[in-house]
C-alpha cells in the first residue's frame, strides 16, 4: 500500500505489525539483549547456558537428542559443546558415529549461577509481559511446531 502526495513518493507498509519475520525477529532482538544481560554472570551467551540445564535435566544426551530438543541445528550444538568442553563443563566421548555429551564434576558452580540467571529472566519477562507472557509463549511454541513441520 502507498500514498502519492503532490509529486513525493511516501510508502506505508502493513509489515510493521503484521508480518511474522518481521515481529518475530524484532522481539527477538529486544529478548536477545534482555537475556544476554541477565545471563552475563556466567560468562558466556545464554545458549551454553541451555544447553548445560538441559545436560542438567538429563545426562548423558547425543548431540542430536539436544539438536532436537533446543531447536538447534547439529552443527551449532557440536560447536557450543565443544567450547563447553574447553571449559572443563562437559565431556565429549565419541560413541560410533554419535558424540555423547556430559556434565564435569565442575559444572556444579556453573549451573548454580546458571539457574539463578533463568529464575531472574523468569521474574523478570513475568513482570513485563504480566499475563501476557503464557498465552504467548503457547502460541510460539505451537506455531514453530507447524512451522517446523512444514519445513520438512
Amino acid at each position: 500500500m502507498y500514498t502519492i502526495e503532490k509529486g513525493s513518493f511516501a510508502m506505508t507498509h502493513h509489515f510493521y505489525q503484521t508480518c511474522a519475520y518481521f515481529t518475530a525477529a524484532r522481539y527477538m532482538r529486544s529478548v536477545t539483549q534482555l537475556t544476554d544481560k541477565v545471563f552475563a554472570p556466567t560468562g558466556l551467551k545464554p545458549a551454553y547456558s541451555y544447553i548445560m540445564m538441559a545436560l542438567e535435566d538429563q545426562h548423558p544426551q547425543t548431540i542430536k537428542d539436544l539438536s532436537t530438543k533446543l531447536g538447534y541445528e547439529r552443527s551449532t550444538i557440536s560447536r557450543l559443546t565443544k567450547a563447553l568442553a574447553q571449559k572443563d563443563l562437559v565431556t565429549l566421548q565419541a560413541q560410533g558415529r554419535a558424540t555423547s555429551i556430559d556434565l564435569t564434576a565442575t559444572s556444579a558452580a556453573f549451573l548454580v549461577t546458571a539457574n539463578q540467571c533463568l529464575d531472574q529472566l523468569t521474574a523478570t519477562t513475568d513482570r513485563l509481559m504480566g499475563a501476557d507472557k503464557a498465552p504467548m509463549t503457547a502460541l510460539l511454541t505451537a506455531n514453530n511446531q507447524k512451522i517446523r513441520e512444514d519445513l520438512q
